[in-house]
């Protein structure tokens, strides 16, 4: 009697299945060949480091931005009553053309620029309904030109100070700007990390470095980009024929080249904290390229911006505008820093279960500890089957090995229990109940 044949029937939810995949993983695995197989996790976009950078670049700048705020005076105000008024006194040297009689308010002389506004119109101020014992409000550039005008102000002025006072309190904002600026977003920037990982100390550690390093780096930026931007500002001035008052199209788009060059310098050692801090030439390198490339993107927003937002020339003071605009520096620096990163990166993990899953961890230095005490390089908080030191990570060349830091409780490598294991892209390791998958540039 001939033997009876059996067709074997595979559904398509068997063939489908996850327990496939697993199987076929660890057949390579234990041939050494890459597992090819895992689909990777979701990515978080709020964990990914361009956009944690750039809010803590972000608030970093706007913190800055606030401190000094106060000092800055665009048009410093002085209001009082006028004590004398000649409208046909001679220009100072050097200011010939440009201004168009005096008068004395509280002590100092102030000279009218031939188009001298009226707040908040903005229209050309007729200098014939001025007069003797008026109590009008002048805004003053260079220390004694008005180039704005209220004759009716409202409101208390309560205001002490001398002009040179207010001029000077204005100047020394101005010089510090930039490196109080490199200063909170090292800060900001530095501790970002840290404080996503729950790993406190690292973030002071970054963050008070990424502070120190952006304050001493601002300084000598501050001077570098002085010279170029006073070189490259006085240039356009000089080519409008005019020291007071608007630029011309050649002379703004000078104003914008010279602030973001400015800037670019100024964002040198804005993210380089970390790196520094974890003594990680990848992270330094990461940070110095971001910073450079975001300050000079930035910076070429800060005069558009301003322009934008001022709109009516009625406007005497650029507060709103400068804050958007160093807010953006700030965003667009860490921006950039994370963007760097996720482009130059080589080798990285991605958290496929745990407490931060979907962040991508990089691999920065040639050994990395990963582990549940804070002291590890990859912190592994609330999971109570990993060890303070459990595994740790191994650059070798270009490839990547992972070791088991204790026999009884081993890493796991797409399944199964390791000691020591190198790595191909796409391998899957539990560590715990917290599950990574390795992930490897393409080359």
């Amino acid at each position: 009697m001939p033997e009876r044949e059996f067709a074997l029937k595979i559904t398509r939810d068997e063939a489908m299945g996850e327990h496939v995949d697993d199987l076929l993983k660890r057949q390579k695995s234990l041939r050494g060949e890459s597992a090819g197989i895992d689909r990777g996790g979701k990515k978080v976009w709020f964990y990914q480091n361009w956009f944690v950078f750039m809010i803590a670049g972000m608030l970093g700048a706007l913190l800055a931005w606030g401190l000094l705020e106060p000092a800055f005076q665009d048009r410093i105000e002085w209001r009082g009553p006028i004590e004398s008024l000649d409208l046909n006194a001679a220009a100072p040297e050097g200011l010939e053309g440009q201004v168009t009689g005096k008068c004395k308010v509280r002590g100092q002389e102030i000279y009218f620029y031939r188009e001298m506004k009226t707040v908040p119109t903005g229209k050309v101020f007729d200098l014939s309904q001025l007069s003797d014992g008026q109590e009008v409000a002048f805004y003053i550039e260079g220390g004694l030109v008005a180039t704005y005008v209220d004759p009716h102000p409202q409101g208390a002025y309560s205001t002490g100070k001398t002009l040179d006072e207010l001029s000077r309190a204005s100047s020394i904002a101005g010089m510090v700007l930039f490196p109080l600026v490199a200063g909170m977003v090292g800060l900001f920037i530095g501790a970002a990390d840290g404080l996503i990982s729950r790993l406190m100390g690292r973030a002071l550690l970054c963050g008070g470095v990424g502070l120190v390093v952006g304050l001493i780096g601002g300084v000598f930026s501050t001077i570098l980009a002085s010279l170029v931007y006073n070189l490259l500002s006085g240039w356009a001035t000089g080519n409008t024929g005019d020291a007071v008052g608007g630029l011309s199209l050649f002379g703004f788009m000078m104003q914008v080249i010279a602030r973001a060059l400015g800037w670019a310098l100024a964002g040198l050692t804005m993210g380089l904290g970390q790196g520094i801090a974890l003594r990680s030439s990848r992270l330094a390198t990461y940070g110095l390229l971001g910073g450079v490339i975001g300050g000079l993107l930035g910076g070429l927003c800060f005069d558009p911006i301003d322009m934008l937002l001022l709109g009516s020339d009625g406007q005497v003071s650029a507060h709103l505008s400068r804050g958007v605009g160093i807010g953006v520096i700030g965003a667009v620096v860490g921006f950039t820093i994370g963007i760097v990163e996720l482009l130059a990166r080589d080798s990285w993990l991605q958290m496929l279960k745990g407490p931060l899953t979907g962040k991508e961890f990089l691999l920065y230095k040639d050994t990395m500890v990963l582990g549940s005490s804070p002291k590890c390089d990859i912190y592994l908080f609330s999971d109570d089957q990993v060890l303070p030191m459990h595994g740790q990570m191994r650059s070798v060349g270009e490839e990547t090995e992972i070791e088991s830091l204790d026999s009884q409780n081993p890493v796991l490598v797409n399944g199964r229990p390791v000691t020591k294991c190198r790595l191909n892209g796409g391998d899957q390791i539990t560590i715990g109940k917290t599950v990574f998958s390795y992930r490897k540039k393409n080359r």
